[in-house]
């Protein structure tokens, strides 16, 4: 008897086994990157070059509708999370300790982003970039791409600092993808390693793990299960300047996509790194699309072997069931969000997970926060807000489940979305975002809310708090494609935040922030 419950228990092992190996796909492409370049320091030259104004809208993969079946999906009315929203007691926030503009650019869109090291702020633009001290005082101007990618390009630049190596990492898109790894952390006095990978990306995003930098991408569309559209590159090979660092490429099996997509890479925010290996890739899934029949998300996980690349896998997408939503605006059109006075209507960036996931480790737990923006308004109005969600596994691994979600709406009917969040490490979350038009005919500005860790879930608990108003309303549709929320690693409290705004000229505008609890003494 005995022996039959071993056997018993030994075919559903084996069982087991057959089904997860079914579950995981292999790579789709496996190249090297096809040139390296050391870049001198930018302080070493005599001269550098100064950006270059692109004044004409941008043409990128974006420009196309998302696309929706009409009359599909839930909710039938108001977001059914948005009462919980209004409903929380409200903390008030903390004036920003720092807020400069960082860079001014007539770009349509300008595409600011940004990441704090020990020392600097590196802020990056649609054409351009800029290095800064901790407050907030310009070490450099604004230099074109070519001073630190030699290779022609185009745009789409981002930059995030790898706290465990102490190196910022800058991407660049043009004939292919450039990633600029940093030599030190200082990305000013110190030179960088420049990468060329051949790959045609729009929209890349890059994230920092263990064992590899992974950037996605707006690529392949309606090919994405089976195109490679998630790319593994070697991180120690790059951090020592090897010019034979591999790249991998990924379909994601599953996914469905409305048109314009960006999946996003979990992103490690501290240098208390994970185990090596499934890394977490995440997407949203709303059943306004043809091929999903509930709202979810999609998150599927990554294992490289630097090795032997053929081994390396991806696993189908575990489903995450949410609270019905409604991510797209318009039928899925690019021009949504009313500007106050008659202003151009602008872009309110749908169906995109925003930039960037962060990821955290914990003593108990590992989480992860992320944000796309909702329509709540259930009418034939429209009303953007921010749809937001921490996710936690118990351990490095072990399955990802949803802790908490919330759909926060900014006071007085204004719409906020181009939001980017960061989680401290005390477990408080500070979402930065962009607020427009309402009651008070409120032009393009920039806020941040929260909430600390042992707050009400599911509330931002953290009243709306101004980091810069602006002064007029964006020329043309296109504002933004993403801001950037980044963790200074000095205390891993300070949160620096940029987006876009007018001041007297489109500008990017820096805020740096830090949730703190009031402590009240009662004496008896």
């Amino acid at each position: 008897m005995k022996l039959k419950i071993l056997l018993s228990i030994l075919l559903i092992q084996l069982f087991q086994l057959n089904i997860n190996a079914q579950e995981k796909q292999g790579p789709t492409s496996i190249n090297r990157a096809t040139k390296m370049t050391i870049v001198p320091s930018l302080a070493s030259r005599s001269s550098l070059i100064p950006a270059q104004e692109n004044l004409g809208e941008a043409k990128d993969k974006k420009s196309g509708k998302n696309i929706v079946v009409y009359g599909k999906g839930l909710p039938n009315g108001d977001d059914p999370l948005i009462a919980r929203n209004k409903s929380t007691n409200k903390i008030n926030g903390r004036t920003p300790s720092i807020v400069f503009d960082g860079a001014s650019s007539n770009s349509q869109p300008t595409d600011p982003a940004g990441a704090v090291g020990p020392n600097h702020y590196v802020l990056v633009f649609n054409t351009g970039f800029r290095i800064f001290d901790k407050l907030g005082n310009p070490l450099t101007g604004q230099l074109d791409t070519s001073n630190i990618f030699p290779s022609s390009g185009c745009c789409d630049l981002t930059c995030t600092y790898d706290t465990q190596a102490q190196r910022f990492i800058m991407t660049f898109l043009g004939n292919g993808v450039q990633v600029a790894v940093s030599q030190t952390s200082d990305p000013l006095n110190d030179g960088w390693n420049v990468y060329d990978f051949p790959m045609n990306t729009d929209y890349q995003k890059l994230s920092v793990w263990s064992d590899g930098y992974y950037l996605t991408a707006n690529k392949d569309s309606g090919q994405a299960d089976t195109s490679e559209v998630v790319y593994a590159l070697e991180r120690t090979k790059m951090l020592s300047g090897d010019p034979s660092a591999q790249i991998i490429g990924f379909p994601l099996p599953g996914i469905v996509t409305s048109g314009f997509y960006s999946p996003q890479a979990f992103n490690v925010t501290s240098s208390n790194f994970p185990a090596a290996g499934n890394v977490p890739i995440v997407y949203m899934q709303d059943d306004a699309w043809g091929g999903v029949s509930e709202d979810h998300l999609k998150l599927w996980t990554i294992n490289v072997n630097w090795t032997v690349p053929a081994n390396s896998n991806i696993s189908t997408g575990q489903t995450l069931v949410t609270t019905p939503f409604t991510s797209v605006f318009d039928g899925g059109s690019f021009v949504n969000l009313p500007q106050p006075s008659g202003g151009a209507l602008i872009d309110a960036l749908q169906a995109t997970i925003m930039n960037q996931v962060q990821f955290r480790k914990f003593p108990s737990h590992n989480a992860a926060v992320l944000n796309f923006v909702v329509d709540i308004d259930g009418t034939a109005a429209k009303l953007a807000a921010v749809r937001w969600y921490e996710l936690r596994q118990d351990g490095d691994g072990l399955p990802w489940s949803i802790y908490q979600e919330g759909t926060y709406s900014a006071p007085n009917q204004r719409h906020a979305w181009m939001a980017s969040m960061g989680i401290d490490v005390q477990g408080n979350i500070a979402m930065g975002y962009t607020g427009m038009g309402g009651l008070n005919n409120q032009v393009v500005s920039t806020y941040y809310t929260g909430r600390y860790a042992n707050d009400p879930l599911g509330s931002m608990t953290i009243t709306e708090t101004l980091i810069a108003n602006g002064n007029a309303n964006i020329p043309g549709t296109r504002y933004g494609d993403y801001g950037q929320m980044s963790i200074d690693p000095s205390d891993d409290k300070s949160f620096w935040f940029v987006g876009e705004y007018m001041n007297s000229g489109r500008k990017d505008v820096v805020g740096v922030l830090k949730l703190r609890l009031t402590l009240i003494m009662i004496l008896g």
